[in-house]
């Protein structure tokens, strides 16, 4: 009989194909580097959450942990060319009312399928291990209502991360992307850095002023994150021609959240602006990958995060998937970080501050 080495291959191919398959999803998928992030609002603007596959994407691309983001404001703000702004003032109880919708919702979504909600340090564990897990997390402090008391009812409804303010006016403090009034936190904003270290509540200083983030960093006790957004030599002003330039983190307070154990995650903007300083373009996975590795070489490996804001940038993304996110892993890869460096931004930084946080 004549030997056919292209059938030979094909039989060979089909073989491994049928090996590969037989190994359970789960223990497949153990072996790639799991994915955190810090910062997403997967399903919640763009994208209808009950055809958003989500829940899929997350367990396909073994993405870990996501803190996934209510808009805490969103009902009052909207998008404009310079950025995003806020159009009305919510009448009282609105706030409470809209946020305790919106969670009940995310809720339902992940007992529908079947996602693990992290709430101790156990379930971080568990979620490193294999699960898929999601951080309940609001993008504003504005549900209080000005009552620091409310925040236990937040507690118990899962809330485990908190972003103290965004883009609406707000008895909290100061936010980076308007004119000043509290010069930084108010007297409830200091009082809610310690209810939350208290309550075992990660405090996120993402769209805080400079003033704030210093306040913070004096009253914690545990580690803090600034969830998403970049990092510049200078910080922002409210005064910038631009939002995303109002947006920055400067290089010295970010080596301040880095010397108290605290994570800085970087966003997914797709808005390329090398005269501004940021040069990721639209869908550029690679060029977000390279400032990660920037990053990385600013503050350290134990010090920089994943914080996508998947849907949150809007059409002007660099990520809008965790399959676009793991294409950013394996061009880390390719640009020779190490492979602990590349852990720990893709998952163990994150991981880690949780746990340091979170209670038993």
């Amino acid at each position: 009989m004549q030997h056919n080495p292209g059938v030979s291959r094909r039989r060979m191919l089909q073989a491994a194909l049928a090996c590969l398959a037989s190994i359970p999803f789960a223990v497949r998928a153990q072996q790639r580097v799991p994915i955190a992030d810090m910062h997403c609002h997967y399903g919640m603007i763009t994208r209808k959450l009950a055809e958003s596959g989500f829940a899929d994407d997350m367990r396909t691309q073994r993405v870990a942990i996501v803190a996934w983001k209510l808009v805490a404001d969103g009902r009052w703000i909207r998008r404009t060319s310079a950025g995003i702004e806020q159009v009305s003032d919510p009448a009282p109880g609105e706030l409470a009312s809209f946020f305790n919708y919106a969670l009940d919702r995310m809720k339902s979504y992940i007992a529908e399928h079947r996602l693990r909600t992290v709430l101790t340090p156990a379930d971080v564990d568990a979620c490193i291990a294999g699960d898929s897990g999601i951080v309940l997390a609001s993008e504003g402090a504005n549900f209080l209502e000005g009552r620091l008391e409310n925040l236990d009812s937040a507690y118990e409804k899962g809330l485990r991360h908190l972003q103290f303010v965004h883009y609406t006016r707000t008895p909290v403090g100061d936010f980076q992307t308007a004119r000043p009034v509290h010069n930084g936190l108010s007297e409830m904003g200091r009082r809610l850095v310690e209810a939350c270290n208290a309550r075992g509540i990660l405090v996120d200083l993402a769209h805080s002023t400079a003033a704030s983030v210093d306040q913070a960093l004096e009253i914690a006790k545990a580690p803090l994150v600034w969830s998403h957004g970049w990092v510049d030599s200078q910080g922002g002003d409210w005064r910038d021609q631009y939002g995303f330039l109002s947006r920055r983190l400067s290089l010295a307070q970010a080596k301040k959240i880095a010397a108290r154990g605290g994570v800085v995650g970087l966003w997914g903007l797709g808005l390329s602006r090398p005269a501004f300083g940021w040069s990721v373009g639209p869908h550029d996975t690679r060029a977000y990958a390279r400032e990660f590795a920037s990053l990385v070489n600013k503050l350290g490996a134990d010090h920089v995060a994943l914080g996508t804001d998947i849907e949150g940038v809007g059409p002007n993304w660099a990520v809008n998937s965790y399959g676009d996110v793991r294409t950013v892993l394996d061009h880390l890869q390719e640009m020779k970080l190490e492979a602990s460096v590349i852990e720990r931004v893709a998952y163990g930084n994150y991981a880690r501050v949780l746990k340091a946080v979170l209670k038993a």
